[in-house]
């Protein structure tokens, strides 16, 4: 039998080099291309989770209002996320609400949730729920495909490959030579490997020892590590800073609304272990809206910024303050031992507001309408504290605004009959439910019909006659009042024409016009259209001014109302007495007409001051060359009394009731028969 050839030292050393440093390399490329690929499907799928729950959070508003177009540019904005081809938000039933494709045709919205097609190699899928505080109003599902990461672990393998045949051309030349070096190194590096696979551990780095191919190597692997580390320390601050930003308000700093569900979350579940009681305030700024139309947006932030500061300043580390959207801010009180605390915390911030602001060179004072609610732990969620709280808020502003009210069960069935007035008033004007009354005013010298004042009146066909004080300051908060406005100033405006058919002498119309319409960009430009398309000479309207328009800028409200009086429109300040009664104003802004509120006539009785202080008003205005309306007249004496105090004119239910139809109840005065001013007519129990 003929011998076996014996192998060479060599040749096996060199056998056994080329086949550990194949199986090295081999196991090397397959560990990092899994633990690559693995990490980058899992930054993709954290990815992805994050930008569900972001575009969900901004979606709700949309959910809520039915907003299909909202929620589409919500969706829009993941056109920035190359990876994502496509996002589909369902609503609370499960049905497909809006979409967004990357290119069409490519994957395409299921119309139900969850029938979609499980996440394959190409594409990657999540879905997520959409959540307000505790309620689930949707669900959004984003799907990225993975080309970058098979781009990406194809380079690698190329890589891995040739750095493969370099170590294994090498490992045949120098296998003998390098036999003692090689072996301790690869042992560390293999060991080093097995502890990331095992552990997932990134400080696992090797000496760089040994043969200069294997030195390379360790030295690759540490820089890889290090760079793996690096990578995975950025993925886990940003999913930091944005788990931050989700939970914190980006103009004050403050913890959002969903940072304040947390948290009442967590206090409710602290109250029912230690049995204390726990409070909720739910602030809303008085006045805010009117400095956001007539200063800006910007000073509105700045002004945001400065009360969340004085808010700050008032409320105890224990505490929770919160922005929940636009000027409205809550509360958390812990630890409180009843009402009266939380009353007293309440005011506390009330007063951290009564100094004004100055926000570049304006100074701008604003008020706080804060509700309270305060329970035992026993039946008590986060929904009921906001709800209720929210409830007592709204009854402060109805209340007269800059205060604090508790929450009772009838403010919240009030609550539910101020949803049912907004829901309703959004189609009254369309359903024809909104009508315009007249109240005439007279001259107090001559006894002859000056003008009429129209008023916005509803009448729903179940509700019946709703008044204008319910009605109107819902129409201002829902921005309604727009509409509301221009409606009653074209039927006023038109109905006025018909009145100088009849009349031998002219007759006004006086509109009321709320600030926020006042306020708003193009009402100059509207009352002008009205004007044109009606055919009514300009100064035959006067429109009425609350002084809510003095707060702000007047160098803006002058001009506005100059603007007017150019057109040939006359310009009141009607409910004198009721706001800032500023009169250092007046010679700077172009009225004609004051009205003096009502209260100062029905308090007369009170005693001398009261009309001493209406005849002051009167000689005051007249001195400044404006005419004195006195409202509310409603008994003979009031008449006596305001006519021997040199009223120019007057109006009140004693001197006509208001109509629908001046020209056929108001026939006679229209056709020049002044009122006796000796008659009277019965007042009825309410106001005008």
């Amino acid at each position: 039998m003929k011998p076996t050839r014996a192998i060479s030292l060599r040749a096996n050393i060199v056998t056994v080099v080329v086949v550990a440093s194949g199986l090295a390399v081999g196991l090397f490329t397959a560990l990092i291309t899994y633990v690559n690929t693995r990490s980058s499907i899992a930054q993709l799928d954290s990815r992805l989770g994050t930008l569900a729950d972001i575009i969900g959070q901004n979606s709700t508003a949309a959910l809520d209002f039915s907003d299909r177009k909202a929620a589409g540019e919500v969706l829009n904005a993941l056109r920035r996320e190359t990876p994502v081809v496509s996002a589909c938000l369902f609503d609370a039933a499960g049905s497909l609400f809006s979409e967004y494709e990357r290119d069409a045709g490519v994957t395409r919205c299921s119309r139900r949730a969850g029938t979609a097609k499980p996440s394959g190699k190409e594409y990657r899928r999540v879905m997520r729920p959409i959540r307000r505080v505790a309620d689930f109003v949707g669900s959004i599902e984003v799907t990225a495909d993975t080309g970058d990461l098979k781009l990406l672990n194809n380079r690698m393998l190329a890589i891995a490959i040739g750095l493969a045949l370099i170590s294994l051309t090498l490992a045949g030349f120098s296998g003998t030579l390098l036999q003692r070096r090689i072996s301790r190194p690869v042992v560390q590096l293999a060991a080093a490997m097995h502890r990331v696979t095992r552990d997932g551990s990134l400080d696992a780095h090797v000496r760089v020892e040994g043969a200069h191919e294997v030195a390379q190597l360790a030295a690759g692997f540490n820089r890889m590590i290090v760079e793996l580390e690096r990578r995975h320390q950025i993925a886990r601050q940003a999913q930091s800073q944005l788990l931050e930003q989700s939970r914190t308000d980006s103009l004050t700093g403050l913890p959002n609304r969903r940072h304040l569900a947390e948290q009442l979350e967590r206090e409710l579940a602290k109250v029912q272990q230690e049995k204390w009681m726990i409070g909720l305030l739910y602030i809303d700024l008085d006045g805010f809206k009117l400095v956001n139309d007539s200063l800006g947006h910007a000073v509105g932030d700045l002004l945001l910024c400065e009360v969340a500061k004085r808010l700050k300043s008032r409320v105890r580390s224990a505490d929770t303050l919160a922005r929940v959207g636009g000027d409205e801010f809550t509360v958390i009180l812990t630890g409180i031992n009843g009402e009266n605390d939380a009353m007293m915390a309440a005011n506390g911030l009330i007063q951290s507001l009564a100094r004004h602001f100055t926000i570049e060179g304006n100074e701008i004072t604003v008020g706080a309408s804060i509700g309270i609610s305060t329970r035992r732990p026993a039946g008590m969620d986060d929904l009921d504290l906001l709800k209720q709280a929210d409830s007592a808020m709204y009854a402060a502003k109805r209340t007269g605004k800059n205060r604090a009210v508790h929450f009772s069960p009838e403010l919240g069935h009030m609550a539910r009959e101020r949803l049912t007035l907004e829901s309703e008033l959004r189609g009254a004007i369309a359903r024809g439910e909104i009508y315009v009354d007249y109240q005439p005013e007279w001259s107090a010298e001559s006894g002859r019909l000056v003008r009429f004042e129209a008023l916005a009146r509803w009448l729903h066909p179940h509700l019946g006659q709703i008044p204008p004080d319910s009605f109107i300051p819902v129409a201002e908060e829902n921005g309604l009042i727009h509409s509301l406005g221009k409606f009653v100033m074209k039927e006023a405006c038109a109905e006025c024409l018909e009145w100088q058919k009849i009349s031998p002498f002219p007759i006004e119309v006086a509109v009321n016009v709320s600030s926020i319409q006042f306020n708003s960009d193009g009402f100059v430009e509207e009352v002008s259209s009205i004007l044109k398309a009606t055919g009514l000479k300009p100064e035959l309207l006067q429109i009425e001014l609350t002084e809510s328009v003095m707060i702000g800028p007047l160098s803006h409200s002058t001009e506005k109302m100059s603007s007017l009086r150019v057109l040939g429109v006359t310009l009141a300040i009607d409910d004198f007495g009721t706001g800032y009664s500023c009169l250092g104003y007046l010679p700077g802004l172009p009225f004609s007409t004051i009205k003096i509120d009502r209260s100062f006539v029905r308090r007369m009785r009170l005693g001398p001051e009261v009309a001493t202080m209406i005849r002051s008003l009167i000689e005051l205005s007249q001195n400044l060359g404006l005419r004195v309306v006195i409202e509310g007249i409603e008994e003979p004496w009031q008449l006596e009394a305001v006519i021997e105090m040199g009223a120019d004119e007057l109006q009140g239910y004693l001197l006509g009731l208001s109509s629908d139809a001046p020209r056929v109840q108001f026939a006679d005065y229209l056709g020049g028969t002044p009122i006796s001013l000796n008659a009277a007519v019965p007042a009825p129990e309410n106001g005008r």
